[in-house]
């Protein structure tokens, strides 16, 4: 027999209440980001005004298993480049809203957790806010997080089928556990991988002189493909009228290739395009992975 330590109980070593058990136990609550229940109040909403600066409506948030509260709007001075977070320090048992210069990819670690509320590119905010949900339970809720690499950060060894959304890119992910073998020449796609379905348009596309061109996986931002649509296309170059549509295929386990069609007057009889071109545009159905 082995003892577990359990927490917490009325008497016995379970009867200490800290600060780490606490977090330890709330972190599964809910995820960290802003809380939009009806007591979150403004839900810390960030507005940019000259200077630049950012005003922060009042609002709460969850930061991985502490609850911190503005309870007045706040303004923050900024610069062109950088996030505004909400910082939370254990070490002084301190949260607070400031600006981080320069800096792209917030600080999260047990020492320092950062949430970010905005980012500045260029002078250009973006509402960088992701939302901290207490239902549906852990196991079945879908969760937000900013883009893939904040997701695989907060969810390193998630369980089979929990599913996520990338804020930045609107993609929503499946995880997979195990690997799975697809008929050549698409190949084997790993385990542990993160599987998504979305449409995205892709522009400035090249084709060959026998309308071929070469799509990689880089190009939908994932690490392998397992299915691609073409469901229009036109070129800027293509004479008036006429617009293009594609047949997709495998070539490798890790470039798939466009077979360009033009088609006019005499659609559906499609021809081939018999000329390079440099300028296509085109609307893709994708199914894929990412480690």
């Amino acid at each position: 027999m082995a003892d577990l330590t359990v927490w917490p109980t009325d008497g016995a070593g379970g009867s200490v209440s800290s600060e780490v058990r606490w977090r330890r136990m709330a972190r599964l609550f809910v995820p960290s980001g802003v809380d939009v229940s009806p007591l979150g109040g403004g839900q810390l909403v960030p507005t940019l005004v000259a200077g630049p600066t950012i005003t922060v409506a009042a609002g709460g948030c969850w930061i991985d298993g502490h609850y911190a509260e503005l309870t007045a709007s706040a303004s923050i001075p900024a610069t062109a480049n950088g996030i505004l977070v909400v910082r939370f320090t254990p070490a002084d048992n301190r949260a607070e809203l400031l600006w981080r210069d320069a800096v792209t990819v917030p600080t999260q670690t047990d020492a320092t957790w950062e949430l970010v509320i905005a980012s500045m590119t260029a002078g250009v905010m973006t509402d960088r806010r992701t939302y901290a949900w207490a239902y549906p339970p852990a196991q079945e809720r879908v969760l937000v997080y900013w883009d893939f690499p904040s997701l695989k950060a907060a969810l390193p060894t998630p369980g089979e089928g929990q599913q996520a959304v990338t804020a930045a890119d609107g993609k929503r992910w499946t995880f997979r556990g195990n690997a799975y073998g697809y008929p050549a020449p698409i190949g084997t796609a790993p385990a542990s991988r993160w599987e998504t379905t979305f449409m995205q348009i892709m522009t400035g596309m090249a084709t060959d002189v026998n309308g071929i061109g070469s799509v990689p996986p880089t190009a939908f931002g994932l690490d392998g493909v397992i299915a691609i649509v073409m469901n229009a296309g036109w070129s800027a170059s293509a004479a008036p009228n006429t617009y293009l549509f594609g047949t997709i295929r495998p070539s490798s386990a890790t470039l798939w290739q466009m077979r360009m069609h033009m088609a006019s007057a005499a659609f559906p009889s499609p021809v081939g395009l018999v000329a390079s071109k440099s300028d296509i545009t085109g609307l893709f159905s994708v199914f894929g992975w990412k480690v």
